[in-house]
């Protein structure tokens, strides 16, 4: 009886450890799985990094075009780098980066009320289109009256929200303009299309046809057209645009002059691991910098 007793517990004893040992050698794969992962962000958080530092010396000592960078010396160096870049939000595959630049003259800018109205409208009614514009300027006015279909600090009390209208001429951030009345419940705005520069320009040539029809308010078949165009080249794609647009030529406002100011979006990828970095660089911000980061997205 003894011995059947010993035998018993001597079993379950090795059976506990048998699945202790199973346990701690699943949890040490998970760890080694783990501390990989970590390992491959870490030199692929490096690599990203790198890139940045590349693209900025690259369009610092290059020259921005209507809708590139253009740099022919920097090949020399760096191989794999072409002579020029696409502003226009396209995307360049460099073995395993890919590399985005977007003019800020070519998104929506929200302080162009005009643009920003036509991008929006489509889908919305007319009371909300005028919810929207109406908000918008009172968010940015400087008194407490409430303009038709708009929205002061007292209609945001009222809702038992937790802030009111800015009242100053200025937005700080995209995801501010979302707690406006009307664009807080519009859910198809694309952030990534939006931008907040103080200077209104609108650069045809690094916008989205698609976008650039909307804002004009071109019909469905014009903007079909419109991307059409693009593939003939920049100067048949220009002309074209200006014969759909019946307001005419404002070089003031709708040319092809870029704002220099760039959006950079790098990702970087290896084994299934995805190292994204975002940023909003001002080249030629003065005579004594060569750029300046306006915004960084790790």
């Amino acid at each position: 009886m003894k011995k059947a007793f010993a035998l018993t517990l001597t079993l379950w004893i090795v059976a506990m450890l048998s699945l202790v040992s199973v346990l701690y050698l699943s949890y040490g794969r998970k760890v080694v799985k783990k501390t990989i992962e970590l390992n491959k962000k870490l030199e692929l958080t490096l690599e990203a990094e790198s890139t940045i530092e590349l693209l900025k010396f690259y369009i610092a000592t290059g020259r921005i075009d209507k809708d590139s960078v253009v740099n022919s010396k920097f090949k020399d160096f760096f191989p794999s780098f072409p002579n020029f870049l696409y502003i226009d939000g396209r995307e360049e595959v460099l073995d395993n980066r890919t590399i985005k630049l977007q003019d800020t003259a070519g998104l929506v800018n929200v302080y162009d009320k005009e643009a920003f109205a036509n991008y929006v409208a489509e889908d919305l009614s007319i009371e909300e289109r005028s919810i929207i514009d109406g908000s918008l300027r009172d968010w940015l006015d400087l008194d407490e009256f409430s303009s038709l279909n708009g929205a002061e600090s007292s209609f945001y009390r009222q809702m038992k929200y937790a802030y009111g209208a800015r009242d100053e001429d200025y937005i700080t951030s995209i995801e501010e303009l979302f707690l406006i009345r009307g664009i807080d419940k519009y859910k198809k705005i694309d952030k990534e299309l939006l931008t907040l520069s103080t200077v209104v320009r609108r650069n045809i040539l690094t916008m989205n046809p698609k976008i650039l029809g909307k804002i004009y308010g071109f019909t469905n078949t014009d903007i079909e057209q419109l991307i059409e165009s693009k593939r003939e080249g920049k100067e048949f794609f220009l002309s074209f645009f200006y014969r759909l647009n019946s307001g005419g030529q404002r070089p003031e406002l709708d040319g092809s002059i870029t704002s220099n100011i760039l959006k950079v979006d790098v990702v970087v990828h290896r084994d299934g691991v995805y190292k994204k970095i975002k940023l909003l660089i001002n080249f030629r911000p003065n005579n004594k910098h060569a750029f300046k980061v306006l915004e960084y997205y790790d």
